[in-house]
């Protein structure tokens, strides 16, 4: 799935190891649709970004690349995570948006247009057969 939006809000990056070693990093951001089909009711979406072992720095260097405003594609999965409560009442199950892959919107000049390629000389003769 994708959302295409701008960050709204990114929180504190957290870090830590796992039980075997391994480093992790994780964050969560805030997306608001950049355009919704009801301006007063845009869609807000929250993305959680965890990265371990050696892609750890993608999410350690997150705020380098990307800023408060940016207009950023959003790929991600739907996520359920179960576990057993701590008072030991049962399950329990928490949801995420777990984001796969992140990458800006290319942003185009107001009044600029856009203007195919030319493919070759219009001189020379097309080989193609129509």
């Amino acid at each position: 799935m994708n959302f295409i939006g701008k960050i709204t809000e990114i929180s504190t990056i957290k870090t830590g190891k796992t039980k075997k070693g391994d480093d992790w990093a994780s964050l969560d951001f805030e997306v608001t649709e950049s355009n919704p089909q009801n301006e007063s009711y845009p869609q807000i979406g929250l993305f959680s970004f965890f990265k371990m072992g050696e892609y750890v720095k993608y999410a350690q260097d997150f705020n380098q690349y990307h800023k408060l405003g940016d207009e950023i594609n959003v790929e991600f999965n739907l996520k359920c995570q179960k576990y057993t409560k701590k008072d030991g009442s049962g399950e329990g199950k928490f949801y995420k948006n777990e984001c796969w892959k992140l990458e800006k919107v290319a942003e185009v000049v107001e009044g600029t247009p856009v203007v195919d390629q030319p493919k070759g000389d219009d001189n020379e003769p097309d080989d193609l057969p129509f």
